[in-house]
């Protein structure tokens, strides 16, 4: 009896089950509504709000310091600071228009979820021997499948959607989780001696713990940044192309690097990009809109290609989710940053910019924010980038959202 409440294996077995069937519990019980209220719920101490989350995780850190603080080291204490950086990356990257707070318990669920999947997997893992490099590709794609199983049966079960951008998230908490093993408990032990990036061959990255744990992280990010951006599921193969992109690019890079000639070739390319670049941007500061076609918009000098985008009012401007329909959440988040005019180009062929109340080409709402109203203009994207650069001239707080294909 002993064996079966001790036993690891059991132990994973059984988390994994509750990992699969854990989104089927929130809906059928409405346990996800009571962890969004659970997540707002604020404590009023003499005017100051505190989350009760943040007060509640708080106490647990700080009980955990007291009773591990003869464990403590300088290396354990940045490593842990470091992947609470590596948690905060993960969140901006992910879920812009859900505009969740850092604390929100919906919103770290995946990572913390999969951090423990890490820990049970690493249990059952290194007690059968398996080299370091092993447990981390086991943990991380074992992370990736189960995470893409859950999300495929999302769709016949539970009238979500197949989220890759979810399978991303889970994914990096199954890094985070890793992280802490090796940097925060082992402290490091297992790369003893072997903290060089750079490998002779590309195979030697496999079998080198810390570089193949880089890369996974490397890889990872690629993939939450790419799919949050295209969180429709027509775009699932551009995500996969994209992320593979980005991520061999950097890869190739890193690998290269250590070669004379060729470190002089990419050095020297990536410098005069560099160059190029702030140039083009110091020229075109004040210029706006300078280009848009299909595909492709450059703002002050800067090309975006594909990605919908979103200026600010102060000229500042980000990647976006790339929409056809702004639901009432997505509309919400929008509204944060509207002050008197929220400009949409629809794309090239006026697809995309919908959901709003009414389905004219300007409209006004009223703003809860700033307690007035604010005008919608939605055109296509070429005459809406021509109207942008009109009204930035003319002195108008512009919102600028851009659908930047069809």
């Amino acid at each position: 009896m002993k064996k079966i409440i001790y036993n690891p294996v059991l132990h994973l077995g059984l988390y994994v089950l509750l990992l699969v069937a854990t989104p089927f519990l929130l809906l059928q019980n409405y346990l996800q509504t009571a962890i969004g209220m659970s997540s707002e719920a604020m404590l009023n101490l003499g005017g100051l709000e505190l989350p009760y989350v943040v007060i509640v995780f708080g106490s647990v850190l700080l009980l955990g310091l007291i009773i591990f603080r003869k464990h403590l080291t300088r290396f354990r204490v940045v490593s842990f600071l470091a992947i609470f950086v590596f948690l905060w990356l993960g969140q901006q990257a992910a879920d812009f228009y859900f505009d969740h707070n850092f604390y929100d318990l919906q919103h770290n669920w995946h990572y913390f979820a999969y951090s423990i999947f890490a820990y049970l997997a690493w249990r059952v893992l290194s007690g059968r021997n398996l080299s370091t490099h092993q447990i981390i590709l086991y943990t991380y794609f074992g992370a990736l499948l189960i995470s893409t199983f859950d999300e495929g049966i999302q769709v016949f079960i539970s009238n979500r959607i197949f989220d890759i951008s979810d399978i991303g998230k889970d994914a990096w908490g199954s890094l985070l989780g890793l992280s802490f093993i090796f940097f925060t408990i082992q402290e490091g032990q297992v790369f003893k001696g072997k903290w060089h990036l750079q490998q002779p061959t590309i195979a030697a990255y496999l079998r080198a713990p810390l570089s193949l744990l880089i890369l996974a992280i490397l890889l990872n990010y690629s993939l939450l940044l790419v799919s949050s951006l295209l969180t429709e599921i027509i775009y699932w193969h551009i995500i996969i192309i994209v992320t593979l992109t980005i991520f061999l690019t950097v890869f190739l890079i890193i690998h290269y690097l250590q070669h004379k000639i060729l470190r002089w070739i990419i050095l020297s390319s990536i410098a005069l990009l560099v160059v190029a670049q702030t140039a083009s941007f110091m020229h075109y500061y004040d210029s706006g809109i300078v280009h848009n076609r299909y595909g492709l918009i450059i703002y002050r000098g800067i090309p975006i290609p594909f990605f919908d985008i979103m200026i600010y009012p102060e000229g500042g401007f980000r990647l976006v989710d790339k929409k056809h329909y702004f639901n009432k959440r997505d509309q919400a988040t929008i509204n944060k940053y509207a002050q008197d005019i929220l400009l949409i180009g629809t794309g090239h062929q006026g697809r995309g910019g919908r959901g709003f109340p009414i389905n004219e080409d300007v409209q006004f709402i009223y703003n809860k924010n700033t307690g007035q109203a604010v005008q919608i203009i939605r055109l296509k994207t070429p005459q809406a980038c021509d109207l942008f650069n009109r009204l930035t001239k003319e002195g108008y707080s512009v919102l600028f959202i851009i659908h930047n294909t069809c």
